[in-house]
């Protein structure tokens, strides 16, 4: 019984201190909610400043399964596979009435787009200031 309590209580404090690094390294993380319907973001533009970010991809309704992405605005036509910010895809597809969230997403001053890389919407603006 004594070693059952011991290593739960070993568990604990791992996943108290994991938490609690997870928690640091977001610190200075901002989170941007972008919701897609049929088709398209709700969202058609952002502006932000210089940083890291996270984004909130939800699935309001759409029977499809859904992505997001961010690509330089030069590099929109190419291959997004290749051409991605890193960590901008989402974590897993977006099912219907679901939510996914990208890695964290560091954006310095320039212009780029963002889209759904498995069905057709538009690149829509993200302009980093």
């Amino acid at each position: 019984m004594k070693k059952v309590v011991s290593v739960l209580t070993i568990i604990c404090a791992l996943f108290i201190n994991q938490t609690i690094k997870a928690q640091t390294m977001e610190k200075d993380v901002t989170i941007i909610e972008l919701i897609q319907t049929e088709g398209q973001f709700e969202t058609q533009e952002l502006n932000l400043t210089s940083g890291k970010y996270r984004f909130r991809v939800v699935n309001k309704n759409v029977d499809k399964d859904l992505g997001f992405v961010i690509q330089k605005e030069e590099d929109k036509d190419a291959d997004v596979m290749k051409s991605a910010v890193p960590n901008s895809f989402t974590t897993a597809y977006v099912k219907k009435g679901e939510v996914q969230y990208t890695g964290v997403v560091e954006l310095k001053n320039g212009n780029y787009v963002y889209s759904c890389p498995l069905n057709p919407t538009p690149h829509y603006k993200l302009i980093v200031k």
